[in-house]
């Protein structure tokens, strides 16, 4: 092979590598610049709302408890909620001593723009798998007062996750 061949193949494979440098760092910090997706309905996670569950065998991020739970049903597979986050501090909070509010006025996964049919007319919503909102309270008391400013049921999250079981 004659040396300016070597060289033009040299040169090549040096941009190459260094293009695809470029290009894997720059896909690298696209992607640590996204919110982290929920693992079933690939919505935001909320800060206030995130729930880590045992799905598949997996450990998961999901949106809400709601969403979670809904995996559950949807999949037929045992799906077990290992950590929640209180909605008014945004603290971890374990699932056996949670409180929720179901089905209150606050839902952070709901949609802010109307789906439209194909007639260009909004669209009825017949499921949402976040619906209706499951918020997480580290006391009963801080459910009451939210529930009684905004709505819904309070409940010991265990007995929420187990109704989602059957």
């Amino acid at each position: 092979m004659p040396v300016g061949r070597a060289r033009q193949l040299a040169l090549f494979a040096i941009v190459a590598v260094v293009a695809l440098a470029v290009g894997y760092g720059g896909w690298r910090v696209y992607v640590q610049t996204q919110p982290e997706q929920c693992y079933a309905c690939q919505r935001p996670i909320h800060a206030h709302s995130r729930t880590v569950a045992s799905a598949k065998g997996s450990s998961r991020l999901f949106c809400c408890p709601a969403c979670a739970l809904s995996e559950q049903r949807q999949e037929g597979k045992a799906v077990r909620v290992t950590e929640l986050t209180a909605f008014m501090s945004g603290a971890k909070l374990s699932p056996n001593d949670a409180y929720v509010v179901k089905g209150s006025d606050v839902n952070m996964c709901a949609q802010a723009h109307e789906m439209i049919d194909a007639d260009k007319r909004p669209a009825d919503v017949h499921y949402d798998r976040c619906a209706p909102s499951l918020l997480a309270f580290a006391q009963e008391r801080e459910a009451i007062q939210f529930s009684r400013e905004h709505g819904g049921t309070v409940l010991p999250f265990r007995e929420v996750a187990a109704s989602y079981a059957k």
